[in-house]
């Protein structure tokens, strides 16, 4: 029963997305509610950035029909499907979401922006979901105590803004958190956490409904709204579940399968630092861009990294069914091994992008107008 229930609320949650993406970009034509170019895009077309709308409501509404769709079925036998922890945690799903999606018209300021997603993170932690403890393979576990809450709204925090800086591209973001969320779910299902397995596919269900309109060449962005949203969810997820009872354990699951923006955010912010530029500054060094660089194109690069992301998620589910010394070392390996391909890559794209400077090279120069259509830099 779990299983379909899951599998149902995927197919709640597309099937709504697909009916609502296409009001939603009539709506955005009609006023004028575009992504518009700026210093910081380079892109020309007026696109709808309101993709992040259907998203959540997608989410939300297959996470709650679902379970009471299999309640009633049940006539009553099953427990209630939601308590006071979720509820707490789609209010900060949602806050996060409107807070998106006010930025995406308004442009907030940093500051207050990164203010709004520690509040919406604390309300999640109000709920009970927090990261109790640290364990260390082979040392142990080490209780956080009050510590417990600034860790956890900094987790959270940090993946929401992981998921928004690796937005640069058609179908990219979402591509990623699709193969996390999918991952997470059949992890849930393994261990036997119905809710979780429901939120983790109807996530799933809903970024799938949104990429049938957002894969290259797009017809829609997510927006802040979007990507935001995503990213915060797929933090929260880990909390509510799907793991093993150390944080080391709730943490690995999520930080394997989203490597790629993880590693890609660490670098960035390495590289604003080294160069004396705000961390917040736009550049065109991300994961894409060097991918770009070295000669692949837009739905190239999306294939290499959603193979990346299919592998990522076999790992993750694997890890969570083999004993915990495989465990940590599979895992431990895949991080490495993660960070020296990025490594490689950056340097393959560094001696791409020096040769293309040498004289006589300059008619070889590639401005790349399809990357970034929404985002130079961030």
């Amino acid at each position: 029963m779990t299983v379909l229930a899951a599998g149902s609320a995927a197919v709640i949650a597309c099937l709504i997305n697909i009916v609502l993406i296409p009001i939603i970009i009539r709506l955005s034509h009609r006023f004028k509610w575009y992504d518009l170019p700026d210093r910081r895009k380079i892109h020309t077309g007026l696109i709808p950035r309101l993709g992040g709308s259907g998203l959540f409501i997608s989410f939300v509404a297959a996470s709650i029909l679902t379970p009471i769709l299999f309640l009633l079925l049940a006539r009553g036998k099953s427990a209630p499907p939601f308590n006071f922890s979720i509820i707490m945690a789609l209010l900060g799903m949602m806050l996060i979401h409107l807070f998106g999606l006010y930025d995406d018209f308004k442009n907030l300021k940093a500051l207050l922006k990164f203010f709004l997603q520690l509040a919406s993170a604390a309300i999640v932690t109000a709920g009970g979901y927090l990261i109790s403890s640290i364990t260390i393979p082979y040392i142990g576990s080490i209780p956080l105590g009050i510590l417990a809450y600034p860790v956890t709204i900094i987790w959270i925090v940090g993946i929401s803004n992981a998921v928004n800086l690796i937005d640069g591209m058609d179908g990219l973001a979402g591509g990623i958190c699709a193969f996390a969320a999918f991952s997470m779910g059949v992890i849930a299902l393994i261990q036997g956490v119905p809710n979780t397995a429901i939120f983790a596919f109807a996530l799933f269900g809903s970024v799938i409904g949104f990429l049938f309109f957002n894969f290259p060449p797009a017809k829609i962005f997510m927006g802040d709204s979007g990507s935001l949203f995503l990213g915060f969810t797929l933090a929260v997820l880990p909390l509510m579940g799907i793991s093993k009872a150390s944080a080391f354990g709730t943490l690995i699951v999520p930080i394997t399968l989203l490597m790629i923006p993880i590693i890609d955010t660490a670098a960035a912010i390495i590289r604003r630092l080294k160069q004396k530029r705000p961390i917040i500054s736009p550049d065109k060094q991300h994961i894409h861009h060097k991918l770009l660089d070295i000669g692949l194109s837009e739905r190239q690069i999306l294939s290499v990294l959603y193979g990346i992301c299919l592998y990522l998620g076999i790992v993750s589910i694997t890890s969570v069914i083999l004993p915990k010394e495989m465990n940590v070392y599979l895992v431990l390996v895949v991080w490495v091994g993660s960070l020296v391909g990025y490594w490689a890559l950056s340097y393959l794209g560094l001696k791409k992008r020096l040769s293309r400077t040498q004289p006589f090279n300059n008619e070889s120069v590639n401005t790349h107008p399809s990357i970034d259509k929404r985002k130079r830099g961030s």
